[in-house]
C-alpha cells in the first residue's frame, strides 16, 4: 500500500478543481432529497468534505509549502538524528516528482521515506479522515445553519453566498500559497553537501596526460594512481536550497538538475574514492611530485595568473584532485622577529602585516574579484604545462 499524493506539476488542475468543488458542494441542502435520501446525502457530504480536505493538503496544492511537514525538523532540534549534510547521487532517476520508485526494493525506499507518520502524505490522509468523521457528525448542526442563513435572504441568494465565499477562500489561500513561496524564494535557506558526479572527460585526460609524465623518484608511484583513477568515484561539495530538497536522505538529481546546481558552483577540489582493491601509493601521504600548470592573462589582459592542477594522497589512496593557485606561502627563520628568542610570546602573531593577527576564522575573506573555479573552468590537456618537485 502507498499513500497517494499528486504531482506538483498538475497545481493548477487541482487548485481549480478544490475551489470550484468547495464552492458546488456548499450549494447543496438537504430540503434537496427526501428524508429517506438525506442519511446517504449525509455520508456523500461527509467523504466530500474528506476528498476536499485531502486535495487541499496534496502537493500539488500546496507547492513548495507543503515539501515537510515540520514535524521532523522539531524533533530534530532534539536529537542527533540526520545531523549532517544531505548526500546527493548522480545516477539515473527512475522517480516521479510525487516520489515513488519502479520495483520492490523501490517500493520499500519509497514507504520508508514517505510513510512515517510524520510524513506531509500521511499526515494529509489523516486529517482528510478527521475531516470526514468530523462533517458526517456536524451535518445536522451545518445544515440547520445554512437553513437559518437562507431564510433570512432572498430565495438561493444564501446558496450563492455561501458557494461564492467557500469557493473563494479556497482561491484565496492558493493565491497566498503562491505569495509564500515566491515570498521563501527571496530569501532562501541554503546547506553545503557533498554531490557524486561523473568526472568530466576534459578533467579525465588532464590527469591521465599528468600521471604520464615521468616521475621523479619512481614510476609505480604514477601507474598505481592510475589504477585508483580508473576505479574511483567523485563527489564535490555544492550548496543546494533546503526549501526544495528537505530531509536528510540521499537525493537522486535528474542530470538537468545537477548540472544547474554545479554550473556556477566554486569548486577547487574534487574528492576521490578509489576502490579498496587498488593498489596503494607508498609514501601513504604526500602531495603528488608532478603538477600541471595553466597560465592566463587576467581580466585586463595584464599580470598572467599561473594555477595548478595537483594529486593529493592520504593513506596510500588518491584523495583529492584540485586546481587553484599555487601556495605561495612558505615559513623559513628568516622571516621571524630578530628580537624573538625562546619563552617569547607574539600577542599580535608572527605575521606582522596582517590585520588579522592572533585571531582564527574557519571562513575565508573573498575580495569581490577573487577568482573563482567552476568545473567548466578546469584546465584542458593542451592548456597544461607540467613541472616536477626540484625542476
Amino acid at each position: 500500500m502507498r499513500l497517494p499524493d499528486i504531482p506538483l506539476r498538475h497545481h493548477r488542475t487541482v487548485r481549480t478543481a478544490a475551489a470550484l468543488g468547495t464552492g458546488a458542494l456548499a450549494l447543496v441542502r438537504r430540503r434537496d432529497v427526501s428524508a429517506e435520501r438525506q442519511t446517504g446525502l449525509r455520508a456523500g457530504t461527509a467523504l466530500a468534505n474528506a476528498g476536499l480536505t485531502w486535495l487541499t493538503g496534496s502537493r500539488a496544492f500546496l507547492g513548495k509549502v507543503g515539501g515537510s511537514s515540520g514535524i521532523d525538523e522539531f524533533l530534530g532540534a532534539f536529537s542527533t538524528r540526520g545531523s549532517g549534510p544531505v548526500r546527493y547521487a548522480s545516477s539515473p532517476a527512475h522517480i516521479s516528482d510525487v516520489g515513488v520508485l519502479d520495483g520492490d526494493a523501490a517500493a520499500d525506499t519509497w514507504w520508508d521515506e514517505q510513510a512515517s507518520v510524520t510524513s506531509p502524505a500521511f499526515l494529509n490522509a489523516v486529517t482528510a479522515a478527521a475531516a470526514g468523521a468530523a462533517s458526517w457528525a456536524l451535518w445536522p448542526l451545518t445544515e440547520q445553519l445554512a437553513e437559518a442563513i437562507d431564510a433570512k435572504l432572498p430565495t438561493g441568494v444564501g446558496r450563492g453566498l455561501n458557494a461564492v465565499v467557500n469557493g473563494g477562500l479556497v482561491a484565496v489561500t492558493a493565491v497566498l500559497i503562491d505569495k509564500v513561496e515566491k515570498w521563501a524564494d527571496d530569501v532562501e535557506d541554503f546547506d553545503y553537501a557533498p554531490v557524486e558526479i561523473e568526472l568530466p572527460t576534459r578533467i579525465r585526460e588532464s590527469v591521465n596526460l599528468l600521471l604520464s609524465q615521468p616521475h621523479p623518484v619512481a614510476q609505480a608511484t604514477a601507474e598505481a594512481v592510475s589504477e585508483q583513477l580508473d576505479t574511483a568515484r567523485f563527489f564535490v561539495w555544492v550548496t543546494y536550497p533546503r526549501a526544495e530538497y528537505p530531509g536528510n536522505e540521499p537525493i537522486i538529481l535528474d542530470p538537468d538538475r545537477l548540472a544547474e546546481i554545479i554550473r556556477n558552483e566554486d569548486i577547487e577540489s574534487i574528492h576521490v574514492y578509489p576502490a579498496a582493491s587498488s593498489p596503494r601509493v607508498v609514501p601513504a601521504t604526500q602531495t603528488y611530485p608532478v603538477v600541471g600548470i595553466r597560465h592566463s592573462a587576467d581580466q585586463d589582459g595584464g599580470e598572467t595568473a599561473e594555477r595548478e592542477l595537483s594529486l593529493s594522497i592520504v593513506n596510500g589512496y588518491l584523495d583529492a584532485i584540485s586546481f587553484s593557485s599555487p601556495d605561495s606561502d612558505f615559513r623559513v627563520s628568516e622571516d621571524l622577529p630578530e628580537d624573538s628568542v625562546p619563552g617569547t610570546l607574539h600577542p599580535e602573531g608572527l605575521e606582522q602585516e596582517s590585520d588579522y593577527a592572533g585571531y582564527s576564522n574557519s571562513f575565508e575573506i573573498l575580495d569581490e574579484d577573487e577568482h573563482v573555479t567552476v568545473l567548466a573552468t578546469w584546465p584542458a590537456p593542451d592548456q597544461l604545462t607540467f613541472r616536477a618537485d626540484g625542476s
